[in-house]
């Protein structure tokens, strides 16, 4: 699905910038990162949490949650994530309430999904981060080169 079709198309994703947008209740926040030298509404990094501000007056989608190609969203935990994208995290940060799993494909090392080759990017990246062994904060995209 093309991000155009979730923001709008009269939307302009563009310069070196995060948008941001709320789910249609406010309770969960997406931003949308676009490096310098992205293309037209190219976006890069996508970053979903809960809101801490739901008054804000930033635009609402028609999405009660966000949710990622792959099922990923909100509140789900550890094993569940896991399930849907395998063993292959390092442990950023833990305590005992709080745990943070990052994935990461660098160039060679992208031969299965070419991810990288397509997209002219040298580092994919996912960061997702637990409490109490629920998804409260995840981010995935294109480190800036």
């Amino acid at each position: 699905m093309s991000v155009k079709n979730i923001v709008g198309k009269n939307t302009k994703l563009e310069g070196d910038s995060t948008h941001i947008f709320y789910s249609n209740d406010r309770k969960q926040v997406l931003k949308l990162t676009i490096h310098p030298g992205d293309y037209y509404s190219q976006v890069s990094v996508f970053s979903i949490s809960y809101s801490k501000d739901p008054e804000s007056k930033s635009r609402k989608l028609n999405f009660k949650e966000f949710t990622t190609e792959k099922g990923i969203k909100l509140g789900q935990t550890k094993q569940q994530l896991i399930e849907k994208l395998g063993k292959c995290y390092v442990t950023r940060e833990s305590t005992n309430e709080d745990l943070e799993l990052f994935y990461q494909i660098k160039l060679p090392n992208d031969s299965k999904t070419k991810l990288l080759e397509r997209n002219n990017m040298p580092i994919y990246y996912a960061s997702y981060k637990f409490r109490k062994d629920k998804l409260y904060n995840f981010e995935f995209g294109f480190e800036y080169p």
